[in-house]
């Protein structure tokens, strides 16, 4: 492919990326069982004519789910109003208005939901708030309470999101908790895990969380993208840091997901259904524009959809 034609490519990418991409996307193996229904929002909440997106699970591995208000699709359903928002807010401001409602119910939402915490890493006193799932996953042996990169990442966007429309330094606040959590290890309640290599360390943000988490490779990427974007959108030196951190395991660990023409979605060895397929593809040429490193456009070339 030529270099002149990455760009359009890139655009089209990042549109699906955004608007298409977090709609079950932690149920690789089974996702055509999935449905996301909406529940009509419980009386304490003060604001009127909403929904909560809730996904049905149902029979996932021998375990009954069923209806389920996983936070990824809330802040996914959050971050879209938002966007919607934006875009119209110069032309249509009382429609504009009802899509900042929808997305400042959905965010404050998410807040509710969120654990606060506070732990001891070297030495050093670290906050956060943290996002769980109510269910257990067993897909991966997860037990009730687990919790995932990719969705910490989608609250921290949601977050910052909800700061450029407001201008509520309470927002930034919260979305500056939730960036921690990538600080802090997995095994005292956080988001990163330490991936050895070679006698290396990486930094790793698993989408699935655990003591041995299966590092699944398309939420890592997303969620060392978007930390790296809010570092950039807020000049923090700590979300600039975590993101390089993470470019650099990706890079390290990449090969590992090469299947010939075809990628792995995790490392045990599960191969990409076309849907994930077609998505590391444009993650491999969204690395590609920003690193400008030929590795990835080698990948985007190689892997078939």
């Amino acid at each position: 492919m030529e270099k002149g034609k990455i760009i359009p490519f890139l655009i089209i990418g990042i549109f699906s990326f955004v608007f298409g991409y977090f709609v079950g996307v932690s149920q690789p193996l089974y996702s055509e069982n999935i449905v996301i229904q909406y529940f009509k929002n419980p009386k304490p909440y003060s604001v009127e004519d909403v929904s909560l997106p809730i996904t049905y699970y149902g029979t996932v591995c021998g375990k009954y789910i069923g209806y389920q208000i996983p936070p990824h699709n809330v802040n996914e359903e959050a971050r879209n109003s938002f966007y919607r928002y934006f875009k119209l807010k110069d032309k249509d401001p009382k429609k504009a208005e009802s899509y900042l409602k929808r997305g400042l119910f959905l965010t404050e939402y998410l807040i509710s939901q969120s654990q606060k915490e506070q732990v001891e890493v070297n030495g050093r006193t670290i906050s956060f708030i943290i996002w769980t799932y109510n269910f257990e996953f067993p897909l991966y042996n997860l037990s009730r309470g687990w919790k995932g990169s990719l969705c910490q990442a989608g609250c921290l966007k949601t977050l910052y999101l909800a700061y450029l429309a407001t201008e509520d330094k309470r927002y930034l606040k919260y979305a500056n908790l939730a960036l921690n959590a990538f600080e802090v290890p997995v095994e005292k309640g956080g988001l990163l895990k330490l991936r050895r290599y070679k006698n290396n360390s990486y930094y790793w943000f698993p989408e699935y969380a655990s003591e041995n988490p299966p590092y699944v490779l398309n939420g890592f990427i997303t969620a060392t993208l978007w930390i790296g974007e809010f570092g950039d959108k807020t000049n923090n030196s700590e979300a600039r840091y975590l993101y390089k951190r993470g470019l650099k395991s990706i890079e390290t660990f990449l090969p590992m997901y090469d299947a010939g023409n075809w990628s792995y979605y995790d490392a045990l060895g599960h191969k990409c259904n076309r849907h994930y397929e077609h998505l590391q593809r444009l993650q491999m040429l969204w690395l590609y524009n920003i690193t400008k490193k030929e590795m990835y456009l080698k990948y985007y070339e190689k892997w078939k959809e």
